[in-house]
């Protein structure tokens, strides 16, 4: 039996991955989508657009209305927060979330609710590739996050 190492199936579980970078394929394909105005959860080594906000700024203190966001958080206990300040907020926001359909935010701010659109991704052979946070390929060689991912739109216009 295979045993595969703790740190790939779970973001908290690894001390080296401070911050997450999104990968390249499914940033190009939502980035070509949609004219994104911020990048909410992002680190200065790591944001994809000009704009964006670091966790020292605190992204859940500031005005997101009106923004075209892009919302991409740690995979850890503060996500129902992010998903609770944009269904609060005015605007168009675009997460990329494990698929946690048990969770509470998932249940309340996602799932029929009609001006979200939900969008499971299929996964590589060899799992979601993040990369490092200073862009980098990760290691090729082993596996990737092999848990379940989605994409959610959310627009409160």
């Amino acid at each position: 039996m295979r045993t595969i190492a703790k740190n790939t199936l779970s973001f908290t579980c690894s001390k080296s991955m401070e911050y997450l970078r999104t990968p390249k394929d499914i940033w190009e394909d939502l980035s070509k989508e949609f004219n994104f105005t911020i990048d909410i959860c992002a680190s200065d080594e790591n944001h994809l657009l000009e704009r964006y906000y670091t966790k020292e700024i605190n992204a859940l203190s500031q005005d997101w209305d009106n923004e075209i966001a892009y919302i991409h958080p740690l995979f850890d206990g503060k996500i129902g927060k992010f998903v609770e300040k944009a269904s609060n907020s005015k605007g168009t926001f675009v997460f990329l979330l494990p698929a946690s359909t048990h969770t509470k935010y998932f249940h309340d701010f996602f799932y029929n609710k009609p001006n979200v659109e939900i969008r499971f991704l299929r996964k590589g052979v060899k799992g979601f590739r993040f990369g490092k946070d200073d862009g980098s390929e990760d290691d090729l060689t082993k596996i990737g996050y092999i848990k379940p991912l989605m994409v959610c739109i959310m627009k409160n216009l």
